[in-house]
C-alpha cells in the first residue's frame, strides 16, 4: 500500500470537560445520564444528527427482553415516561407479544421519531452537553492515558480533553483507533463460519398498508402469514424462480393500524476476508441491502393482499453493524460465565437476554435456554488504558457473549454503570482501575439498577430456569 504522510499541525482545544463519552446509542445515552446526574461534567459525541444508535437510526425501535425485577435503573424510567408521553407503540399485534418467555418480560416498542426529541430534552435536563455531526477520529495519547480525543466536523478538527472516557461506539472505535488491545477481529470463533463476521442488518418502512385487507389474508393463512416471522413458502418460490433478490427466507412485519409497516428481512454476509468496518464492504453493504428492500417490496405488493398500493416510505440512515471491534477489559465475560458462574463480586448489572445469531447463510439462531448472569465491572475497563471505560457492545466480550450483551436494554444498563463509574472517578481522583467497586455498587443501587442475580428473588431465578428448561425441550423436540 502506497503511503502520504500528514503534516503535523496544532488543533485547537474545543472543549475540556471531566467526562466525554463517544456514541449517542443506548450505551451511550446511559452513560451520558450516569456521568452527568452524578455531578461530572458531561459531553456526548455523536457522529449523526440524533440520538439513539441502532433504536433511531437503524429502526430497532425497541428494548427487548425487559423486566423491571432485573434491570430497573434507566431502562425502567425511559421506558415508563415514554409511555406516559405516548412514545410507545401499542397497537403491537399479538404476534409481536414475546412477554411469555420469563416473567414478567417483554419488548416495548416505541416510536423513534418521538424517541428523538424525548432523547434530547432528556439530555438537556440532565445537563449533557451534546455534539452532533462529529466523528472521533483519533486520539492524543500519553503512555497510558488517553489526553484528549481527536473529532472532525464540517468546521474541521478540533480536539477535546477529558478526564475519563467512555467508548459506546458500538464497535470499539476508540480502544482501537487509540491502539488499545481489542477482541473481535476473527468473528465466528469456530465451526463452519469460523473467522467470518455476522454482517450487516436492515429494516425500513412501508406505507399505504390496507391494514383491514392484510389482516384478513393473515387470518386466512394462519400457518404462513400470522406469526412472529413470515412469508417463508412465497419467498422460497420467488427466489427459486429468479423473482426476489433476498439473502433471508422469510420477512418480519410490524403491521399498525395507520397502515405503517416495519419491515426486517434485508441481510448482507460480509467475505470471509472482510470486516464489518472496511469502508468498501460498508459501501457495498448498503447498495446491496437497499436492492433487497425494493425486490422484496414488489413481491409483497404483487402477491400478498393489502400492499397494492404500499409504498417504500423510509429507510435507515445506516445499516444495522454486528460483531466488530470490543476492549479487552480485565475480564472477558464468556459463555462460560453466562451459563454456568452466573455471579461475580464486581457485578454492576443483570443481564437476560440470549445470544442471538445471524449466521452468514442467511439463517438466524436464538438461544432461549440462558437465565439471569451478571455483567461484571473488569467488562467495562481498558486493561491497558487508564482513563477509559466502554459500555454498549464494545465491552469486553467473547463472542457468544457479545451476541447477547450488543442488545439495547443490557446496552443501556452497562451504560449507566459506566457514566456512573466515570463521575465517581472524577469526584475522587481515581483512575477507573482503583475505583472501589462496592462505592459504584451502592450508587447504581441507589439509582435503581439491579447488580447482581444475587439481589433478584429467587421465585424469579426459578421462573426462568423452567423455561429455560422448556426452551431446551422444544430445542430438542425440534432437533
Amino acid at each position: 500500500m502506497n503511503h502520504d504522510i500528514e503534516p503535523a499541525r496544532q488543533l485547537p482545544v474545543r472543549y475540556d470537560v471531566d467526562v466525554l463519552v463517544v456514541g449517542g446509542g443506548p450505551g451511550g445515552v446511559g452513560a451520558a445520564l450516569g456521568a452527568a446526574r452524578n455531578g461530572a461534567k458531561t459531553l456526548l459525541v455523536e457522529r449523526f444528527g440524533c440520538l439513539g444508535g441502532s433504536q433511531t437510526l437503524t429502526y430497532s425501535s425497541s428494548f427487548s427482553f425487559v423486566n423491571n425485577e432485573l434491570q430497573g435503573g434507566f431502562v425502567k424510567e425511559i421506558t415508563e415516561r415514554m409511555d406516559r408521553g405516548g412514545g410507545v407503540v401499542h397497537d403491537i399485534p399479538e404476534k409481536w407479544d414475546r412477554g411469555g418467555w420469563g416473567p414478567k418480560q417483554g419488548v416495548v416498542f416505541f416510536d423513534g421519531e418521538y424517541y428523538k426529541h424525548f432523547l434530547d430534552n432528556l439530555m438537556a435536563e440532565a445537563g449533557v452537553k451534546v455534539l452532533f455531526h462529529a466523528f472521533a477520529v483519533g486520539s492524543i495519547r500519553e503512555g497510558n492515558v488517553l489526553k484528549a480525543l481527536i473529532v472532525e466536523s464540517r468546521e474541521g478538527r478540533f480536539a477535546i480533553r477529558a478526564k475519563v472516557i467512555i467508548d459506546c461506539t458500538g464497535i470499539g472505535d476508540i480502544a482501537w483507533k487509540s491502539g488499545a488491545p481489542v477482541i473481535g477481529q476473527e468473528g465466528f470463533p469456530d465451526g463452519p463460519y469460523k473467522g467470518q463476521h455476522m454482517g450487516y442488518g436492515w429494516a425500513f418502512f412501508i406505507g399505504g398498508l390496507d391494514v383491514k385487507k392484510y389482516r384478513a389474508f393473515e387470518r386466512e393463512h394462519p400457518r404462513e402469514w400470522n406469526q412472529y416471522i413470515s412469508g417463508r413458502e412465497l419467498i422460497k418460490q420467488a427466489k427459486a424462480k429468479g423473482n426476489l433478490y433476498l439473502l433471508r427466507n422469510s420477512v418480519i412485519l410490524g403491521e399498525r393500524e395507520n397502515g405503517r409497516v416495519w419491515v426486517l428481512s434485508p441481510g448482507y454476509t460480509l467475505k470471509p476476508d472482510q470486516h464489518p468496518w472496511e469502508v468498501e464492504a460498508m459501501t457495498a453493504g448498503e447498495i446491496d441491502l437497499r436492492k433487497q428492500a425494493w425486490s422484496l417490496h414488489k413481491l409483497l405488493k404483487e402477491n400478498v393482499p393489502g400492499f397494492e398500493n404500499s409504498y417504500i416510505e423510509q429507510t435507515p440512515v445506516q445499516p444495522l453493524l454486528r460483531d466488530g471491534h470490543r476492549i479487552r477489559g480485565e475480564h472477558i465475560l464468556t459463555e462460560h460465565d453466562m451459563t454456568t458462574v452466573k455471579t461475580f463480586d464486581d457485578a454492576i448489572t443483570v443481564c437476560n437476554m440470549p445470544p442471538d445469531y445471524f449466521l452468514p447463510n442467511g439463517t438466524h439462531h436464538f438461544e432461549f435456554n440462558v437465565t439471569p448472569y451478571d455483567i461484571p465491572y473488569r467488562c467495562l475497563i481498558s486493561t491497558e488504558i487508564d482513563n477509559l471505560l466502554a459500555a454498549g457492545a464494545s465491552v469486553s466480550l467473547d463472542f457468544k457473549a457479545w451476541a447477547a450483551v450488543r442488545y439495547n436494554t443490557p446496552s443501556m444498563c452497562t451504560g449507566q454503570a459506566a457514566g456512573t463509574a466515570a463521575a465517581l472517578c472524577v469526584k475522587t481522583s481515581v483512575s477507573p482501575k482503583r475505583l472501589e467497586v462496592r462505592t459504584l455498587q451502592d450508587k447504581l443501587r441507589s439509582q435503581g439498577l439491579r447488580t447482581s442475580v444475587k439481589e433478584v428473588p429467587e421465585n424469579v431465578i426459578k421462573q426462568y430456569e423452567r423455561m429455560a428448561k422448556e426452551a431446551l425441550a422444544i430445542e430438542d423436540f425440534a432437533g
